[in-house]
């Protein structure tokens, strides 16, 4: 029996991808729908997150994976899980919390795959998920909170036509906004410092109110743990 390129292994709220070294990436795909649609009815319709490992891929050829497994399946991949605990943490909370408003209230959170540019605006009621960046010149709002499996360079304004009492934020593995709100709260640049720092660049932060102020910090369990729905 011919060995496949890749393994895939489910696990809670999720699939784990791993791809071998020496796969070519047209065989990849093959047997990967192959896979997805023998499988169809096994999978079902879940909304999950999806871990990639083994193989080095480029962004077009995470896009051509994930355009393959939403044509051959009715899976929802909602997010591209990466190796750090934090982020893995995070998407975790924000899987729970959408899962608990589709419940409470019949809507679901949502996600956008893809890099939003120049000119591009991104509006939703519900919790976004972005597997891209927000380049600069792009807007996203949200009723709720975003999340940006990417850089986040242009616009974000979460906890939209609220007060930012209910805990929203703003989330991104690579943070320089040019313009950044929270309910009724905009951050405010201070003179004597440069406001997004290159080393705030570099791993994942986060956009929180605290005391009547929009602050940045890097993402931690401790931070995301004083974080309500």
């Amino acid at each position: 029996m011919k060995e496949r390129s890749f393994t895939l292994k489910s696990y809670r709220k999720g699939l784990a991808l791993h791809i071998d070294q020496e796969a070519e990436m047209n065989t990849l795909l093959e047997e990967l729908r192959e896979k997805f649609q023998s499988s169809r009815q096994f999978f079902g319709n879940m909304q999950v997150g999806l871990s990639l490992s083994g193989k080095e891929l480029t962004p077009e050829e995470e896009k051509a994976i994930l355009d393959v497994i939403g044509e051959s399946s009715d899976l929802q991949i909602v997010c591209l899980i990466g190796k750090d605990d934090n982020v893995q943490y995070l998407l975790d909370k924000a899987l729970d919390q959408d899962g608990a408003a589709k419940a409470d209230a019949g809507l679901e959170g949502q996600f956008y795959r893809g890099t939003l540019k120049k000119g591009q605006s991104l509006e939703t009621e519900h919790s976004v998920i972005i597997l891209g960046d927000v380049s600069a010149g792009a807007k996203v709002f949200s009723r709720r909170d975003i999340i940006i499996l990417g850089a986040l360079l242009g616009e974000a304004q979460a906890g939209v036509g609220t007060e930012g009492e209910n805990g929203h934020f703003v989330c991104a593995l690579e943070f320089s906004p040019e313009k950044l709100k929270i309910g009724s709260y905009k951050y405010r640049k201070k003179p004597e410092k440069r406001l997004w720092p290159d080393s705030y660049k570099k791993s994942p932060k986060m956009a929180i109110l605290q005391e009547g102020e929009i602050i940045v910090k890097p993402v931690t369990k401790e931070l995301l743990g004083r974080i309500t729905p």
